[in-house]
């Protein structure tokens, strides 16, 4: 098992991306904290896990407070008597794409408040957890967004061009403590977020895959499966690395 006796905290990881590293994690062995507001789903979670053999334990949290992380990273060390594994994906975005002009104040604080001040807090707050277990590892979830922009997602675009330099930056003050901090990069997953918003405008499916050299939505089981590499001790020499899962997306 590449996590045995390992302790994973995962944020805003009830569904989608999130809940396929917990599934993932737990049948590698770890004992994992999952973290989210959506306490219906974080229970089917909890029961799916727990049915599967799995070690987890949800906290409802809300991941832009700095009060909440506080007490999501006490709660999980705890549990589990200690935390190794850091992972940010928790979100923060309309349920439709929205022009930049039409972005309104309280939309733009609350994602920059989640998506962008939560995961620096998140590493912060597992920072002093990591030194008592001799390092740990941080996987921080940017997206193809980060890199480049796209119609009517500005917001989300500067929010994950944030967390990708993020990674770039942490690296510097903590890889010396053995602690490696990356981020995954996925491009389109389908994920039931992203369903919605085909629901809302199809054109987004063809708009999206029309150009990619795998011409096709990935799923969350394909990001989990990087996410684990850069959780694993496999991942031992990469610092500061924006890991890309996105068929391609990003070459072309």
């Amino acid at each position: 098992m590449e996590l045995k006796d390992k302790v994973a905290l995962i944020t805003g990881g009830a569904q989608g991306i999130g809940a396929a590293a917990a599934r993932l994690f737990a049948r590698e062995g770890a004992s994992v904290a999952v973290v989210d507001l959506d306490e219906e789903k974080l229970s089917q979670l909890e029961a799916e896990i727990r049915a599967a053999g799995g070690c987890i334990k949800g906290i409802r949290a809300d991941c832009g407070s700095l009060d909440e992380i506080g007490r999501m990273t006490t709660e999980t060390v705890t549990e589990f008597g200690g935390l190794d594994i850091l992972v940010t994906a928790a979100i923060f975005r309309p349920q439709k794409p929205v022009h930049m002009m039409e972005v309104t104040e309280t939309d733009l604080d609350r994602a920059l408040e989640v998506n962008v001040k939560g995961y620096f807090l998140s590493v912060q707050r597992a920072v002093p957890e990591f030194r008592k277990r001799g390092g740990g590892k941080v996987v921080l979830m940017s997206s193809n967004f980060g890199f480049v922009g796209a119609p009517n997602y500005s917001v989300y675009c500067s929010c994950k061009g944030a967390v990708a330099n993020m990674a770039r930056a942490l690296t510097y003050e903590l890889a010396k403590e053995n602690i490696n901090v990356n981020a995954v990069a996925p491009g389109p997953i389908m994920t039931d977020g992203m369903r919605k918003l085909i629901e809302s405008d199809p054109t987004i499916e063809s708009h999206r895959t029309a150009n990619m050299p795998l011409p096709r939505f990935g799923t969350p089981e394909e990001v989990a499966e990087s996410i684990l590499f850069l959780a694993s001790d496999r991942s031992r020499y990469v610092h500061g690395h924006n890991l890309v899962v996105d068929g391609g997306y990003l070459a072309v």
